[in-house]
Order: structure tokens, then sequence, then C-alpha cells
């Protein structure tokens, strides 16, 4: 009787073992574009996803600067060769968009351009190495983590090709490319090659949902790559349409509210961990500062401005009582006011968390203004390229803080926006407000990114996704009903104006052909 209890034990404590294998020792990989704020996000997920017990791997590319920082949060590596011959071509993404940003000839779509090309140059690198492929075909991937970035979705084809199920995490999605259900009369011109939201004419709201649609299939998205990878006739939306999950890095805290099918989960706050104290030299300067502190940074890709800029920031900073932390390239020559102290790298989570931190001055990227907005720090924005414009407009349009241009603004102009902004309590009210919302979610940031992605990896997608999913664009749409209901209508009214003329016809020939007698009577 004993022997059988152990038996029964032992055979217990297997299929546990076995189902908790199953479920909290997933093998994950994370691919987004080579972007440092787009990796960012993703690993932070990943960090997340590795603390509750699972193995998880990052795609990156061999020209990444600093694999080792990936490899300390419990992240692996899998790194995919580029050619030395194309290292030149694949300058590092900072200097290559901050080139971009300020040159005389800026314009939003062919910034898009670049970017696109760039992203399709190291997709066809990762996805032409054959030792870089065999090596993540080997690692038996249960589910993986993409970015469909919205100028370029390629990284999708490196699951597609392994023949592994994925979830796509973005902070913007083509609504109508993965079947959600939002019209553009409410999309406040949600175009991703940065078009000012506000407009209030529902006609140019839907012409600039559609050009943003047309340019993003045929005019961004490399189907030349997608055709060298994938079946044949597939395109990019069939391929965004098989992901199990729509992760959107953003949701109505900081944009608009969207009707959504329950695949589709807004996972705003996704780099906003658990606060940790700051370094001594920090700590010591933030507490000794009496009226505050100012954070100013330009996220990860962006810390060198033409010198003229950065003159202007030192001289508005100067007159300010607060101390200012700063991650800028000072110019040679130039004197940095007493209460400025200028670093090469800022904990900007652990900073924007802290007690003393009065204003964020920021270039609106998405993942700052969603710390800033967790901890509850208004903002003075100064977007630069991308989706910035637009995060940065949304933030002042719900008074979270002011927004400014940086190839156009003074040092007074600058200190006047600091100044009304701190001593206008309407901002820091507004978005502690919001924040105090936010956090009242059972889960936020990523905790909520990861419970998702296990979910899908325990339950599967089948039971979350609509059937909507399945319809070509022009079922969707319901544009085969609405031509039938064209067509119809269009018969009927036909047919009812020929009836007309008959009838005014018969009575015409009816009254001519009378006698005279009777005409005149």
């Amino acid at each position: 009787m004993r022997f059988d209890e152990v038996t029964r034990s032992l055979l217990l404590v297997v299929a546990l073992t076995a189902k908790l294998q199953n479920i909290s020792g997933a093998r994950i990989l994370l691919m987004s574009p080579q972007l440092q704020s787009h990796v960012m996000r993703q690993t932070a997920t990943g960090e997340e996803l590795v603390r509750r017990g699972h193995e998880v791997y990052v795609a990156i590319a061999a020209t990444h600067r600093n694999p080792e920082a990936l490899e300390q949060l419990g992240l692996r590596t899998v790194t995919y060769r580029v050619p030395p011959s194309e290292v030149r071509n694949l300058p590092h993404w900072s200097e290559y968009l901050q080139s971009l940003a300020f040159s005389p000839g800026y314009d939003a779509y062919t910034f898009a351009q670049s970017i696109s090309a760039k992203v399709s140059m190291q997709c066809e690198f990762m996805m032409s190495d054959d030792k870089f492929m065999d090596r993540v075909r080997v690692l038996k991937l249960d589910i993986a983590v993409v970015e469909p970035f919205h100028v370029n979705p390629c990284v999708l084809l490196l699951p597609y090709s392994l023949n592994v199920r994925f979830v796509s995490m973005s902070n913007y999605y083509l609504p109508w490319s993965i079947r959600m259900p939002a019209l553009p009369s409410f999309l406040q011109s949600r175009d991703p090659i940065n078009v000012p939201i506000g407009s209030e004419s529902v006609l140019w709201d839907t012409v600039i949902y559609l050009r943003s649609l047309w340019r993003a299939t045929f005019r961004l998205w490399n189907s030349t790559l997608l055709e060298h990878h994938s079946s044949q006739g597939l395109t990019w939306t069939e391929l965004i349409l098989k992901s199990e999950l729509f992760l959107i890095i953003s949701d109505h805290h900081l944009a608009s509210p969207l009707p959504t099918f329950p695949n589709t989960i807004p996972v705003p706050c996704v780099t906003v961990r658990p606060t940790k104290p700051l370094p001594d030299e920090l700590e010591k300067l933030a507490m000794q500062s009496r009226d505050g502190i100012i954070l100013a940074t330009f996220g990860s890709m962006t810390s060198s401005f033409p010198d003229a800029v950065v003159v202007k920031f030192l001289e508005a900073f100067s007159r300010v009582r607060q101390t200012v932390f700063a991650k800028m390239r000072i110019p040679e020559a130039v004197t940095v006011p007493r209460n400025v102290h200028v670093f090469q790298w800022l904990p900007q989570n652990d900073i924007l968390a802290h007690q003393r931190t009065k204003l964020f001055i920021t270039h609106c990227g998405n993942n700052g203004q969603h710390e800033a907005l967790y901890h509850g720090v208004p903002m003075l924005g100064f977007p630069l390229f991308g989706d910035q414009p637009t995060n940065c407009e949304r933030a002042r349009a719900k008074g979270f803080g002011l927004k400014m241009n940086i190839h156009d603004f003074t040092s007074d102009e600058l200190f006047d926006n600091i100044w009304e902004i701190l001593d206008n309590a309407t901002y820091g009210d507004n978005i502690r407000r919001r924040s105090a919302i936010l956090r009242d979610e059972p889960l936020v940031g990523p905790n909520k990114s990861a419970h998702w992605i296990e979910h899908v990896i325990k339950h599967g997608s089948a039971h979350l996704r609509s059937p909507a999913m399945d319809l070509p664009l022009h079922r969707f749409l319901m544009l085969d009903v609405i031509a039938v209901v064209f067509v119809m209508t269009l018969v009927a009214i036909t047919i009812a104006c020929l009836s007309t003329v008959v009838i005014i016809r018969t009575i015409r020939t009816k009254w001519m052909y009378q006698p005279d007698d009777k005409k005149t009577q």
C-alpha cells in the first residue's frame, strides 16, 4: 500500500513538473528593428518573462553596440551576421536619425522611406544568414514576440520562415490591416507618416488614413523581400494577420479609445520597471536641490544636437532655480551653467520616479512619454521625427504639458514655457490624476504584456480571434454589400426614371391624338 502511494506521488510530481515546464519554461524569441528604443521595450517584457521562469532569446545584429547589457538582464542573444562590406552602409541609428532630423530638406515621408530601406537591409542580412537561421531553428521555440514596424514589418519573416507562432508588439498598427473595426472619423488622423492630429473634417481624416494605407502597403513595405522569403502570393497584411496577439504599446491614457477585438491588447508603459535608488552622485545632487529637478533627455537615439540648439538650451537652463540633469553633447568652449549636470547616460525611469522631479523635457518618444505618465511628471516636448510630433500633440491636448519646435525656438521661449509648467499647477495635476487612473488597473507595463504572452502559450489564441481576421479587406469593409446596395439602388432609380418617362410619354401621346374639340373642352 505504501509502495503504491509512493508510486502515485512520484507520478503526480512528474506530471506536475511536465505541465510546469510546458507553461513556465517556454522558449521565447524577441525580434524588433534594431533601433535602441524598440529593442528596449521588447527586452523589458523579456526581462519579466525571464523572472517568470521562461528562457528568452533576443535576435540582434552583429553591429549591436552592447549585447552584454542584454545578457545581464538574463536574456540570451542570438546574433546574425552583417557583411563587412555593408557595415559602412548601416551607420549607428543614433547618428543616422540625427542627421535626417536636422537635414535642411527634412520630409516626414522621405524619412519613413529611408528608415524602411535600412530595416529591409537588416532583415535581408538576418534571413540570409544560414548559421543564424539554423541556430534559431535548433532552439525549438514555443513562440516569438516580434514588432511589425509600421514603416516595414519585415521582421515577421523570421517566425514565419521557422513555422513558429508569434505575437506582434508595436506602438502602431494600421487598424484595417489587423481588421480593427475603427473608422477614420475617430482615428484623429493617426497617420504613422507624421500627420498632425486635430482635424475636425471627417472627409480629411478619411483621405489621410487611406493615403497612409496606400503608402504603407504599396510604397514602404518591401514586397520583393516578402516574395523572396515567403510563399508565393502572400501579402504583408496576410502575414500580420497570422499573429496570435496584437499588443499595442499605447492606450486611451495618451492616445484615443479604440474599438478592439479580444486579441488586441493595449499594453502602455512597457518600459516602466520597479524603481531603483538613484546612483549616489545623482541622489546627492537631487537632495541638495531645494527647488527640485528638471530631467532633459531625448531618448536612446538622439543626444547630439547642432551647437546653436544646445546653446539655447543651456541659456534657458541657467535661468531656472531647479537642478537640471541633461543628456546631451556639449560643444567645445561652451560653458555649462552651475545648476546643469550633463551625463552620457541617465536612469530615466528612476529619475522620473524621484520625489524631487518636477519636469521632463523630452522628444516625446513612446517609451519616455509613458514613463512620465506613469510617474505623474508633466512634459515639455521637442518632437524630432516619426510618431513623436503626434505623441507630443496628444500630451499637449490632454493638458500634460506643452509642445515646442526644435528647429525654431529661442531661449526666452524655452524659459517661459518651463516657468509656465512649473508655476501653473494644472499641468502637474492633470498628469498625476491620469497616472492614478492608470495605476489603478490590475496589470500595467511589462506585467501585462508578459501575462498575455503566457496566456497564449498556455491556451492558444483561437478563443480570442474574431472571424473578421480571416476576411479579405473588401469583405471586412463590406464593400461587396455596399456594391450590391448601390447597384440595386441604381437599378431601382433607373426603373423609376424609365417608368416615369414611359408614363409621361403615354400621357403626352394620348393627349396629342385626342380630337381638337376634346382638347378645347
